[in-house]
């Protein structure tokens, strides 16, 4: 038996897209057949979310999405785990339990009976400060833009720990409309499982994949008009987030030596986030301008206004993917060896896109009514 387990953990090792899929399917099975059983639960306990003046659906719906992806998610990366990381890989892996469970409970207790924003946001900086100092991982490179590249320690954590936050909080924000949130999220960490499948980084690869197949299941059950609808919650977006987070701090840390295949790192990290970093952005600064804290809940997203311009739910997710994998592409072929002017493109690119988009979007509708 000792044999056999070790010739399936060599093969594996050595072939990182089988481990995917199997990784995929393994948490996609858990998740999906968990997730009903939460809705059934849900409805029964009435642990729903009601709708209010921002919300964008029309009856009590059960918001606890969150717990099935994680299921599915962390059981698949803990069983294969088990026997095919490295004890360095399992000590990183061990290091995210502690801040998934703070982010877990405070996720948990904003579903259920809402919490402050300012709780929230303490809770983010916390998790991240946990899993930085005990793991050792932080950004501490930016690969030359503005002519920056080794940060110290103290640049590196303050950094980080902002990064943690931004890509928490844009997930959690963009979270209002069916299957935005998954999918954005999916098109993320399949461009994260390719980086990591090609540069034979096997925690990255397992992580990725358990946590695509759970959001896939989850996506299935998001987008149904049925009995068995749910939404991501703050469980799910929260810990989404910051999952990407780790991923992308373990893209752009230098502890990971990895072959120089993928050059201007950070450049299609941006470009990844495009649509949540943006939308985020703009939000922001209308509240700002408008006199609002930023962290206020309102119907000012992007995703709002497409409702508004007549898309439904899923035309509106559709757009918006289309926008997220336009940005990708245009960034890989405006690619230039100067990372600044590589950096250059693809903000402009973002920005021009965005704002295109808007006012053809909002044309068409004007001529069809």
């Amino acid at each position: 038996m000792s044999t056999y387990l070790e010739t399936v953990t060599f093969f594996l090792q050595q072939h990182l897209l089988v481990l995917s899929i199997l990784a995929l399917a393994v948490a996609f099975v858990f998740s999906y057949s968990i997730i009903p059983t939460i809705v059934y639960v849900s409805v029964i306990k009435n642990l729903t979310a009601n709708p209010n003046e921002r919300s964008s659906h029309v009856k009590k719906t059960p918001n606890l999405g969150g717990v099935g992806i994680a299921f599915g998610a962390f059981f698949s990366c803990a069983f294969f785990g088990s026997f095919l990381l490295s004890y360095t890989d399992i000590s990183t892996l061990l290091s995210l339990t502690a801040p998934l469970v703070i982010l877990f409970a405070v996720g948990l207790k904003d579903d259920l009976v809402g919490i402050s924003s300012s709780l929230k946001l303490f809770a983010e900086v916390l998790s991240a400060l946990i899993f930085i100092t005990v793991s050792g991982i932080s950004i501490d490179n930016f690969y030359g833009i503005f002519g920056i590249y080794q940060l110290n320690e103290v640049a590196s954590y303050i950094f980080t720990v902002f990064v943690f936050v931004l890509i928490t909080n844009s997930i959690n924000l963009i979270d209002g409309i069916d299957g935005l949130a998954a999918s954005v999220s999916l098109v993320i960490f399949i461009s994260l499982l390719y980086y990591f499948i090609q540069t034979d980084f096997i925690l990255g690869a397992l992580s990725s994949a358990s946590i695509i197949g759970g959001l896939a299941a989850f996506l299935r059950f998001n987008v149904s008009k049925g009995k068995r609808k749910i939404f991501m919650g703050d469980v799910g977006s929260l810990l989404v987030g910051f999952i990407l987070a780790v991923l992308t701090t373990f893209t752009l840390s230098t502890k990971f030596h990895t072959p120089d295949i993928f050059v201007n790192k950070p450049v299609y990290i941006l470009a990844l986030f495009a649509f949540p970093f943006m939308d985020t952005l703009r939000v922001f600064i209308l509240r700002g301008i408008s006199g609002i804290s930023p962290f206020k809940a309102d119907k000012k997203h992007l995703h709002h206004k497409l409702l508004n311009y007549g898309y439904t739910h899923i035309q509106s997710t559709l757009i918006i993917i289309g926008y997220c994998l336009s940005v990708l592409i245009i960034s890989v072929i405006f690619y230039d060896t100067l990372i600044l002017k590589h950096l250059f493109y693809t903000l402009l690119v973002s920005v021009a896109l965005l704002i295109v988009l808007l006012r053809l979007l909002s044309r068409a509708k004007k001529i069809t009514k």
